[in-house]
């Protein structure tokens, strides 16, 4: 073992070259400190930076994490609020559509009756103001945030309730006109079915026992009890129909009474006919039996008078 004091460290001189490599020089440069090993305060400088560099790194991938993480939460989040979105507007169209084909359709045709086919011309302005009213504006689901969708989900439900309440008045409008045009018809055909009845009634007082056929007198009386209850029952189609009958049944009766008159004034001449031809048999009878004896008178007196000239 070499002890390190006997080494010799060499040293090159300018302008010169060792022709032979001492084993004490070699020993020797082994052992001298290299200058360019950094020291161990620079070694933890270096470990500490690595670290930091490594939890640095392990931030930003958190974060990155979360990120991706909120970003697809907030992504489903919207998902399922443009499906709810999406779930309500079909509602809506379809209400939507109920309340246009009421519009366009029985409202319409309310629409067209006129103030003078009412009984209650109230009942015309009122539909006229339902027909007017201004439908909600057309609206979609195209929004981009959650609280964007929560306040189209409540205007689309605010649509709704309009709708709803409109259906509700609209109809109850068009029913309104509906129930006084029938009112009003009602009214008029009781009042025609009213003189049809004082004509019947009048019929059945001067034809009573009348008629050559007593059962068209006997259904005029039935109907006539008939077209009592249908107006009491305030039907429109039964009074209509039933002052049709009648007016038939008047015209039965009056035929069957004008055939009764007829066939009485025929029999009354034929039985006159019968009478004056008995009579002129019974004349004619008499004249020749007149004659007969008359006759025999003038023969008897021939007679006679011949006795006497005898």
């Amino acid at each position: 073992m070499m002890d390190d004091s006997t080494i010799v460290y060499a040293e090159a001189e300018a302008g010169t070259q060792t022709e032979l490599i001492n084993p004490n020089e070699i020993a020797a440069l082994a052992k001298k400190p290299d200058n360019n090993k950094p020291p161990k305060d620079d070694e933890r400088k270096y470990l500490w930076v690595i670290f930091a560099s490594i939890v640095v790194l392990a931030l930003f991938a958190a974060v990155i994490l979360v990120g991706v993480q909120i970003h697809n939460h907030r992504q489903q989040q919207l998902a399922q609020e443009h499906a709810r979105c999406e779930s309500a507007m079909t509602e809506l169209d379809k209400k939507a559509k109920q309340y246009e084909g009421l519009r366009s359709g029985d409202g319409a045709a309310a629409g067209a009756i006129s103030d003078i086919q009412v009984a209650d011309s109230g009942t015309v302005k009122l539909l006229d103001e339902q027909l007017k009213a201004q439908a909600p504006a057309a609206t979609s689901c195209a929004v981009s945030s959650v609280d964007q969708y929560d306040a189209r989900i409540q205007q689309i439900h605010d649509y709704e309730e309009w709708y709803d309440a409109h259906m509700r008045s609209l109809q109850e409008a068009v029913d309104g006109v509906n129930d006084s045009k029938q009112l009003k018809e009602v009214e008029e055909a009781t009042a025609t079915l009213d003189d049809t009845l004082r004509e019947a009634q009048t019929t059945l007082d001067l034809t009573r026992g009348q008629v050559a056929d007593e059962a068209t007198w006997n259904r005029l009386s039935d109907l006539y009890m008939k077209a009592k209850q249908a107006e009491e029952g305030r039907k429109l189609d039964e009074i209509t129909s039933v002052e049709q009958d009648i007016k038939t049944a008047i015209g039965d009766v009056n035929a069957s009474r004008d055939k009764k008159i007829a066939d009485d004034e025929r029999k009354a001449r034929e039985d006159a006919q019968k009478k004056a031809q008995a009579e002129a048999d019974r004349r004619k009878a008499e004249n020749q039996s007149n004659r007969d004896g008359d006759r025999n008178t003038n023969q008897n007196n021939g007679g006679n008078k011949e006795n006497d000239r005898r």
